[in-house]
């Protein structure tokens, strides 16, 4: 596997790496750097980053799990005196930290980032302690606005009311049950078929890492709440993020699934009316397909193939 523990971070954090083959400067060349959506977990998109550094070899490919989401550091997890959910802002914080360790000043970023990974990149670029000069954001099937709207946002909303103690009663059960009592082999069958992935893939290999681990489905879901709470309707920040990169000429990308349970459709045509309006018309690209949300599990040579050739 591409991920690997990455111990120079305050957090337990895993990331997957691929250095650039151009011959200019480290400075000089992109910097490429993927936020992944909830859960995390960076293994699974280990195909996507591979196959994007194969598309673009003169980038440098920088993948960050979510903090507390690594599979190759449980000791160091283990190490914290408190085992907390980490907060969106810790989350962002936790990027800004791994980025300035691969950046410079003035180097050229590209950053992207996947449902709540998007979110993250917003606030990331906007940050005055992130290193390094943005030329391009990217916001896949991003959920950037009012998350406890759209179809499963409203019934998670509903379970979190009645149930607040879920990211920890749903660890425990998980570890319980996939930890110990069904085998592994039997959890990657039940995985492919409902998954739609071969058993050997890596959806469904880190799928099972996953659920095995009770701290890793706590995180997540506790996060999940953060989501439910936090991401709500705040035009005043799309504005002022949009004034940031119509100044800087920063340019960006937005992808939607035409169908997705995790951004209601209201939602997405505002959002797309708003940086059409707004975003500099030279600088905007806005793409709506007939892709799931986790786009990652099936669809990662279709979406590097269709819209990172021009990258």
């Amino acid at each position: 596997m591409a991920a690997r523990e990455y111990i120079k971070c305050a957090y337990p954090t895993s990331i997957v790496h691929f250095k650039s083959i151009s011959i200019r400067g480290k400075s000089e060349c992109p910097l490429f750097v993927w936020i992944p959506g909830n859960p995390g977990l960076i293994e699974y998109y280990e195909e996507f980053l591979m196959l994007i550094h194969r598309q673009h070899p003169e980038w440098e490919v920088l993948g960050i799990s979510h903090a507390g989401m690594s599979t190759a550091s449980v000791s160091k997890s283990e190490k914290s005196e408190r085992n907390d959910v980490y907060s969106l802002k810790q989350q962002i914080d936790h990027k800004l930290e791994i980025i300035k360790d691969f950046s410079s000043t003035n180097r050229p970023l590209i950053i992207m980032g996947h449902s709540v990974g998007a979110y993250m990149v917003q606030h990331i670029v906007l940050s005055d302690k992130l290193v390094g000069k943005v030329v391009k954001m990217g916001l896949l099937t991003p959920t950037i606005l009012d998350i406890h709207t759209s179809k499963k946002g409203v019934v998670l909303t509903k379970v979190l009311y009645w149930l607040k103690d879920l990211p920890q009663l749903a660890g425990w059960f998980s570890s319980l049950l996939f930890g110990f009592f069904l085998p592994s082999f039997i959890l990657r069958i039940l995985l492919s078929f409902f998954m739609g992935c071969h058993r050997n893939s890596s959806g469904v290999l880190t799928t099972t890492v996953l659920l095995e681990n009770g701290e890793f489905v706590k995180q997540a879901l506790g996060l999940s709440v953060y989501e439910m709470e936090e991401i709500r309707s705040d035009w005043a920040f799309q504005r002022r993020l949009i004034v940031h990169c119509n100044e800087r000429g920063i340019s960006t990308w937005l992808l939607f699934s035409d169908s997705d349970h995790w951004v209601a459709d209201t939602t997405r045509e505002d959002l797309i009316k708003f940086y059409r309006d707004h975003y500099r018309a030279d600088k905007i690209k806005i793409h709506t397909c007939k892709i799931p949300h986790s786009f990652v599990l099936n669809h990662s040579k279709y979406l590097i193939s269709e819209y990172f050739e021009d990258s």
